[in-house]
């Protein structure tokens, strides 16, 4: 993949909530906000519905990227938190009442990284973050997020061989067997911590749109998220965006 022109944009806040599509009444998240999340946040500054946006993206070849941030912007990492619902649903005559527990991060900061060869195309998204058409949220409705940043489009270039350093972020492919702790940095810490292994998960990558606009995951992909300390044993493919060195997913058509 080439990629020419890049920007990034920063999000805080106060709850976040990327619900593994795979459950049911308890709803885990993710540490990071997927590919899908990344797509639809620019779809909200554009004023797009999911479907739109999507199908811009792929047309467009946009390139995503994201990492956790929390650390560098609030002095410490985010928290986790699980929320108790109790709901009714509606069948017909019948109502049924049922239990439901959402996991979900406490004051997340995340940088989405976004890329296109088409500087015409990165230009209208970036002013739309600038402006945006409808109210960003980092999952539900009510987890609304703030724009504390957006950096001007630069070139942006392919590292020669690769990084192993991509922690904090999320990386095409199952990287299980090609993490390592990074016990170096893990030692100089002055209090006990937890280790976490790398969260991989199969995502969905294309979509099938209904008429009424329900979208089915018609192509997934693995994707490994990196959590803190972790690096990798051989690198992968990644790019720079100014200081930050970001592992990318590129949307295509099918």
């Amino acid at each position: 993949m080439v990629c020419s022109y890049g920007f990034s944009v920063e999000l805080l806040a106060e709850t976040a909530s990327f619900r593994d599509p795979g459950g049911q009444l308890y709803h885990s998240t993710f540490p990071l906000p997927p590919v899908s999340t990344i797509v639809g946040i620019a779809g909200a500054a554009l004023g797009f519905s999911f479907q739109q946006v999507w199908e811009y993206s792929c047309e467009n070849m946009i390139a995503v990227g994201v990492k956790d941030i929390s650390l560098q912007e609030r002095g410490k990492p985010p928290g986790k938190g699980l929320d108790l619902w109790k709901y009714q649903k509606i069948v017909t005559k019948e109502v049924r009442s049922d239990i439901l527990k959402r996991e979900f991060i406490f004051q997340p900061a995340y940088r989405l990284y976004y890329s296109c060869r088409n500087l015409d195309t990165l230009e209208v998204l970036n002013q739309a973050f600038r402006s945006p058409a409808w109210a960003l949220s980092l999952g539900t409705s009510d987890d609304l997020a703030l724009i504390k940043e957006i950096s001007p489009i630069e070139q942006i270039n392919e590292i020669p061989g690769g990084s192993v350093d991509l922690s904090h972020s999320l990386i095409p492919g199952d990287q299980s067997d090609n993490f390592l702790f990074n016990w170096e940095v893990i030692t100089k810490e002055p209090i006990a911590i937890s280790l976490a292994l790398p969260m991989v998960k199969k995502l969905p990558v294309q979509f099938f749109f209904e008429t009424n606009g329900k979208r089915k995951g018609s192509k997934y992909q693995t994707f490994t998220f990196l959590a803190e300390f972790h690096s990798l044993k051989n690198p992968c493919p990644a790019y720079s965006f100014g200081h930050d060195i970001i592992s990318l997913f590129q949307l295509e058509n099918g």
